[in-house]
């Protein structure tokens, strides 16, 4: 008995061990967010956000709404939490522009925007948030699987950007088959395609740079839901 118990409460050491090294991991912030400051309760700024790491160092850059770049000068992410900041001069005056913002489950940084003064000290500071910018990465080809009772079922999707909008096709050895219903909202995307006589109804989220993670659901031809599963797109980097 006392073998058994010793034994049950090393393995929950060790699953709590595992889940406490996986929870400090950091997670990857690279690429394209749309993010917005909160001035009051009327008014607010988008700006597209980059981040990009390498060799462990960060790098960022934002424009505004103008079109108006900046670099910013501090980058810091410790797991999920994002710090930046920026120094600026207006009037002879310096001061620094930064937000902290920390990643949630729906793959949304929330946090807070400040401008101080030269000396540190607050002078604003309201809501920030950011989301991942799918329009900027949804362009190319994906390589996609989804999951299903009988095992995974892989294909290409390829997305083709054509002014403001987008088109998709679905690609795998039984052929070619186009994507409607085609609709993004921030980070998530829905979508349908024929399948089989019925209808493959997609909706998906950029969790990462280069990932899409949802489900599928497969209906008839009398809209009822046949099956259901994982749905994953990823994209390489291009050489």
């Amino acid at each position: 008995m006392n073998q058994i118990f010793r034994y049950t409460l090393c393995c929950m050491l060790m699953i709590q061990w595992i889940q406490a090294a996986e929870s400090n991991q950091p997670t990857d912030l690279s690429g394209v967010w749309t993010s917005t400051a909160t001035i009051d309760e009327f008014d607010s700024r988008t700006a597209q956000l980059t981040l990009t790491k390498k060799e462990d160092k960060w790098a960022a850059s934002m424009i505004n709404e103008n079109g108006e770049k900046t670099e910013l000068t501090r980058v810091v992410q410790t797991g999920k939490s994002l710090s930046i900041e920026f120094d600026m001069e207006r009037d002879g005056q310096k001061g620094v522009i930064g937000a902290k913002a920390e990643l949630d489950k729906e793959g949304t940084l929330k946090g807070t925007w400040y401008a101080k003064d030269g000396d540190g000290f607050e002078l604003m500071s309201n809501q920030w948030t950011a989301f991942r910018s799918l329009k900027a990465t949804l362009a190319g080809t994906w390589q996609v699987t989804a999951k299903t009772d009988n095992g995974d079922m892989d294909h290409e999707m390829v997305m083709t950007q054509k002014g403001s909008t987008f088109e998709g096709v679905a690609i795998s050895s039984e052929g070619e088959a186009p994507f409607t219903h085609l609709k993004i909202d921030k980070h998530h995307l829905s979508m349908h395609v024929a399948y089989a006589g019925g209808t493959v109804k997609i909706k998906s989220k950029l969790i990462a740079k280069n990932r899409l993670e949802g489900k599928w659901v497969f209906q008839d031809e009398f809209d009822q839901e046949v099956a259901n599963g994982a749905w994953i797109a990823s994209k390489s980097e291009k050489k």
